[in-house]
């Protein structure tokens, strides 16, 4: 009876350490998942709705040990996830031009780590700029707020604002340039009618010499 007792004992400690060590993520594996996680790249584009500018967020190099979900602004409520769609790519739609979306990898593995959050992103989107097409902008396509989009919202009012400074700056630099390059071809210029007269002095004070000599040794 004591026999039994003790062997129900052990078997009841085996199991319990057992649990205990099974209860707890090891921290190998959520290193290896945390470097799956950081592997995830973001891409996003857009496309005109109704005249607004309407952004889809595409994520790359999905993997089956992961989940990479897109939470509300308290972080405690799921309400988007990236689905593989072919080659470990997944893309959501409908986001709003100038949204700011926090994007959190958490693991989805067969032990004690799964559901732990393993890396946090956030993705800043653009705005749609809706003054790029205009024609001030031709001839300067190379301004911020010529470009499709943009980091922060403008008003029409600041596109005007801002070309007009841009334009005017461009102006003052091209009139800088050219006042450089005219100094440097004076400069030149100046630099080579000096190297000129300075040979001239010395051929004509050589020539003189050379006839000095040749009347004294006459």
């Amino acid at each position: 009876m004591k026999k039994i007792r003790y062997t129900l004992f052990v078997l009841i400690m085996l199991f319990a350490l057992n649990v205990e060590a099974e209860d707890h993520c090891d921290s190998k594996e959520l290193a290896r998942v945390k470097e799956i996680a950081k592997k995830v790249e973001f891409d996003y584009d857009y496309k005109m709705e109704d005249g607004k500018a309407v952004f889809s967020i595409t994520a790359m190099n999905l993997n089956s040990d992961i989940k990479v979900l897109i939470i509300d602004n308290y972080y405690n409520q799921v309400y988007k996830e990236f689905k593989n769609q072919g080659n470990n790519k997944g893309t959501l739609n409908n986001f709003k031009e100038g949204e700011r979306v926090t994007v959190t990898i958490n693991a989805y593995v067969p032990n004690w780590c799964s559901g732990k959050k393993v890396l946090t992103k956030t993705i800043k989107l653009p705005y749609y700029n809706y003054y790029y097409s205009e024609e001030k902008c031709k001839g300067y396509e190379d301004f911020k707020y010529c470009k499709q989009l943009v980091d922060s919202k403008i008003t029409e009012e600041n596109f005007e604002k801002q070309l007009k400074a841009y334009i005017n700056n461009k102006e003052k630099s091209v009139e800088v340039k050219k006042e450089e390059e005219s100094s440097t071809l004076k400069y030149i210029i100046i630099g080579v009618v000096s190297l000129i007269v300075a040979i001239g002095a010395v051929v004509l004070v050589v020539n003189n010499i050379s006839r000095i000599r040749k009347k004294n040794s006459l």
